[in-house]
């Protein structure tokens, strides 16, 4: 699919998501005379205790790899109720997992007011995934085309859902409360420039390069250990002060002295095709041989002949990406003053009563 069709499939499932949402708010409304307990209100909006616990459930691990960077604790049987610098690892959870649920009320909240979703309520949610769900089972047996899973999970409909919610907001803001005028587009770039658009430098290497194994089809012709020897030998010549390109005419396949160059234009390509070889080369000054290393079934060794600064991307060129930087920025500190600011109430005994294994 090219670029055109994912970007229609994406356009077209977010909006049948939108219309799930906004559509259910007076289904929502016909069960607040019995609503379910919520562990918290954030501005009057209740967390549910549904929500939290699938929030709970996606942040155990994090309270695993919390208490073993900081405190070396081990996973066992009294992990969640043993305290370490006072807090144990189940109440961490629990304050970690609540900080999560305001800061998505907020956002939903915040959605809300903007005309984007309708209703805020997890029940709400839950009807959108199954009206989600639903259709896409109706288009699969009607063999029309569907994007992306044939049916959500409850967890992954929820994650891409506020990720639309977040984009969707982050294009409406700037017209309000962002304010991303040209003037500060252009003092963000100039606060990230040398971080972000920084073209790195051009590397132009020579490589001798044996292969081993099956490549692309091809009968094997040495093994790893016979390879690996043969460029061994490649290396105390090398040592020795033989020439480099003397050596790679003997020992590449056909004589050649094969050529490479790694910029910034290559980058994505290189990801793929030669990322090991990308990484040597890098790192090298030119003049200079890399260490032997292995790459897509071969050894190589580098020597580096150029090696020139790019410079930096000049604004013009990367205005687009700024101002997406620039907005995805002060839509976190938005939220975060919005978070700061929220009236939370927490049900302790409700939240007491929810486990953590």
């Amino acid at each position: 699919m090219g670029n055109r069709g994912i970007i229609l499939a994406a356009a077209m499932l977010m909006a049948a998501v939108f219309a799930a949402w906004p559509g259910i708010a007076a289904a929502t409304a016909a069960t607040e005379d019995s609503p379910e307990p919520s562990v918290a209100t954030v501005n009057g909006d209740p967390v549910s205790v549904r929500m939290f616990q699938r929030r709970l459930a996606r942040n155990r691990s994090l309270a695993y790899l919390h208490f073993r960077e900081k405190h070396h604790a081990s996973p066992g049987p009294d992990f969640w109720t043993t305290a370490h610098g006072g807090l144990t690892p189940g109440d961490w959870l629990k304050q970690r997992t609540l900080q999560d649920c305001v800061r998505t009320k907020v956002e939903l909240g915040l959605a809300k007011e903007k005309g984007i979703v309708a209703a805020t309520d997890y029940h709400a949610f839950l009807q959108a995934l199954d009206k989600e769900n639903e259709r896409r089972r109706q288009a699969l047996a009607a063999g029309e085309p569907i994007y992306g899973p044939q049916q959500y999970g409850e967890d992954q409909f929820f994650l891409y859902i506020m990720n639309n919610i977040r984009i969707a907001l982050q294009r409406r803001l700037p017209e309000e409360e962002l304010r991303a005028s040209e003037e500060a587009l252009r003092q963000y770039y100039e606060s990230v420039k040398t971080v972000r658009y920084d073209r790195g430098n051009r590397v132009i290497t020579w490589a001798i390069e044996i292969p081993f194994g099956r490549r692309h089809g091809y009968p094997e012709t040495l093994t790893r250990d016979q390879a690996k020897a043969k460029m061994d030998e490649v290396k105390q010549r090398l040592e020795s002060g033989e020439r480099f390109e003397d050596l790679a005419s003997e020992y590449n396949e056909g004589g050649v002295l094969n050529e490479e160059t790694f910029d910034f234009e290559s980058r994505l390509t290189d990801k793929s095709h030669r990322g090991g070889r990308r990484a040597e080369a890098m790192k090298l000054s030119e003049g200079e041989t890399s260490e032997m290393f292995e790459d897509m079934s071969a050894f190589f060794i580098l020597k580096c002949i150029q090696r020139e600064p790019l410079g930096i991307q000049a604004f013009e060129e990367v205005q687009r990406d700024v101002r997406i930087a620039y907005v995805e920025q002060e839509y976190a500190a938005l939220i975060n003053r919005l978070v700061k600011s929220a009236n939370v109430e927490v049900s302790q005994a409700v939240l007491d009563s929810i486990p953590v294994r």
